[in-house]
């Protein structure tokens, strides 16, 4: 795969992380698959449109996501497999929450398009 596509791979997800902290729905539903599959740290299986509504409803906040590793694996010629870790730092009622994350994302590129497809979160001990 070449390193064009790996480096735009990239781009989406500090994109779709940005798109979260700002509350972007409209970059979101152009960065996310019509059928992606989104679950949260907490086990918590979404849609796409769940998961914009509660961002832009002000349910979920987002303050800050850091990503602090990340490799994107080719998986054929339309999809590319990220793992990755990050700092999340989310607005709830109690107050500001802090913790670090590991994920897979898939994307997949449809019609030249590239769209994340699927999301698996976890939260992970503090260093």
């Amino acid at each position: 795969m070449p390193a064009k596509t790996i480096e735009a791979i990239r781009g989406l997800e500090r994109d779709r992380f940005r798109a979260m902290v700002e509350g972007d729905g409209v970059a979101l539903d152009a960065l996310l698959a019509e059928n992606v599959s989104y679950v949260h740290t907490n086990g918590k299986r979404e849609t796409k449109r769940q998961f914009i509504d509660a961002i832009t409803a002000g349910r979920r906040r987002y303050r800050q996501i850091e990503i602090q590793s990340q490799d994107v694996l080719p998986a054929g010629r339309d999809t590319c497999l990220v793992s990755g870790r990050a700092l999340v730092e989310m607005e709830s009622k109690n107050g500001a929450l802090l913790f670090p994350i590991a994920y897979t994302a898939v994307h997949i590129q449809t019609e030249g398009q590239w769209q994340l497809l699927a999301l698996q979160a976890t939260r992970v001990a503090l260093e």
